[in-house]
């Protein structure tokens, strides 16, 4: 048994990474957005051409057979009332649909960051930070952030 189960954090870590999964499908463009009074009624919309469509797919495919963006990376993130966790992602590319774009890991972790009050996301590759335990009891400062978001950082 690892120390994060050993100290309950594994359970801390689900409802946050999960909650980060969800914003990056949603940034993805994985779900539904905007309301159906905004979307143009089905008679009028355009009909999406086949070669763009490929071209997309052909981009989206590329995306995801490109070797890593980076080493792997710690994510640390600090929520009002809890001690702040990390967790250790890989560093791979991620296609977001809304944007038709590739994103790093990096991008779409600060890209789907809580932004409300005392939140604060940290994002610093492992390489970086040489000696950090992503184990320990509390989660102790990046010594080396390569990216941040949140009123709290």
């Amino acid at each position: 048994m690892n120390l994060a189960a050993q100290h309950g954090r594994s359970q801390l870590l689900r409802p946050l990474v999960g909650a980060m999964l969800a914003g990056a499908l949603l940034m993805s463009g994985c779900a539904a957005s905007g309301s159906a009074a905004s979307a143009p009624p089905l008679s009028n919309a355009q009909p999406t051409s086949t070669a763009s469509s490929k071209a997309i797919a052909k981009a989206e495919d590329a995306c995801r057979n490109r070797p890593d963006a980076s080493g792997d990376i710690y994510v640390r993130m600090i929520q009002p009332g809890q001690a702040p966790v990390v967790q250790e992602l890989g560093g791979n590319w991620v296609w977001n649909v809304s944007l038709n774009k590739c994103l790093t890991s990096v991008q779409m972790i600060i890209a789907t960051a809580p932004r409300t009050s005392s939140n604060c996301t940290q994002v610093g590759y492992v390489a970086d930070n040489p000696g950090y335990d992503p184990n320990a009891n509390v989660a102790a400062p990046l010594k080396h952030v390569v990216a941040q978001a949140g009123p709290a950082c």
